[in-house]
């Protein structure tokens, strides 16, 4: 006769994390949100995460939120993140994907273009308040978010650091809260290309400016600075842009440091682009939540891929001629 042992090994499961008894200071550093902040967040997406199933150890909403915070503030490994936040590896994938999918469906309550005219004079008195440069409605640019890239397709997201990436162009107002975001370009597309083909690119108007970097062609409704002033009146105008401009570049290195996941120094992202577009966007609206509940973090430098080229052949009579009206009447 065969005799046979069988083993019944019992299903571990690891605590679950939770807000309740962690001090806000502690909440704050690990998830970049204070607990109002989590529980009004929760509150929106909770239907989308609620567990299907009514098993005992279905992993609650709070924890799918809080893991997925916990990833994007630290930029760590998915299996460090699963293990502090009491789940497996595998199951941290599928609710990262739960709560991308959750806070995209909500992109526009969280990311918003100002259209009414009250908020489009608030954001121009808010940019005029910064360096006295009149009818700016954003201050945008690109910025590179490194990935892992697919096989075959590594020429394609090579930028001009020869590393691999995403180009994300965004749109900020004078309180660096991210209006508007382009993030499905790999990292040898232009900056200028991006714009043009944006649906941004239809919304500015002449009378009302985006500031951009010498990346951009200028245009009436995008003023970009003069590369060899000559006047005092040419120099004015820069110094008032750069500052302008400024706006942006520190909202990036705000944004980078509060989530690390989009930090060269967090690593590469392991995903493929499309998830990792899904990642920076969600980053995004985070970071508009997070200043909206008045929470500041400092900035890093921006280590981006260098100064893109230069764009001011590319000059137009129109958009000349209102640079030109601009600097006459205000920064003589």
């Amino acid at each position: 006769a065969i005799h046979c042992i069988v083993l019944l090994f019992k299903r571990i499961f690891h605590p679950r994390v939770n807000i309740f008894g962690m001090n806000e200071e502690t909440l704050i550093k690990r998830y970049r949100l204070s607990s109002f902040a989590i529980l009004e967040l929760l509150d929106e997406i909770k239907a989308d995460l609620e567990p299907a199933t009514r098993r005992s150890q279905a992993i609650p909403a709070m924890t799918k939120l809080l893991a997925s915070l916990h990833f994007f503030a630290s930029g760590s490994f998915q299996r460090t993140v699963a293990i502090t936040a009491g789940i497996s590896q595998s199951r941290f994938s599928e609710v990262l994907s739960e709560v991308l999918n959750a806070m995209l469906r909500r992109m526009a309550k969280f990311i918003r273009f100002p259209h009414t005219q009250n908020s489009l004079n608030e954001t121009k008195q808010g940019f005029f308040a910064v360096a006295g440069f009149p009818g700016v409605i954003g201050a945008i640019d690109c910025t590179h978010v490194q990935l892992v890239p697919p096989a075959g397709t590594e020429h394609v997201y090579r930028n001009r650091k020869h590393t691999h990436s995403l180009n994300v162009q965004c749109v900020c107002d004078a309180k660096g809260i991210i209006t508007n975001i382009v993030a499905k370009y790999p990292g040898s597309v232009h900056d200028s290309y991006i714009l043009r083909n944006s649906a941004l690119f239809s919304k500015l108007r002449d009378g009302e400016f985006g500031d951009g970097d010498s990346a951009y062609p200028l245009h009436p409704f995008l003023l970009t600075p003069v590369l060899n002033p000559t006047t005092a009146a040419e120099n004015r105008y820069n110094e008032a842009h750069i500052r302008t401009r400024n706006v942006v570049e520190r909202t990036f290195g705000i944004l980078k440091s509060r989530f690390r996941c989009l930090d060269r120094t967090g690593g590469a992202l392991l995903y493929r682009p499309e998830k990792v577009a899904q990642i920076v966007v969600t980053c995004c609206m985070l970071h508009n939540i997070a200043k909206l509940h008045g929470l500041e973090h400092d900035a890093m430098p921006e280590d981006n891929v260098g100064p893109s080229l230069r764009m001011e052949q590319q000059l137009n009579a129109a958009g000349t001629q209102t640079r030109t009206s601009l600097i006459q009447s205000h920064f003589l």
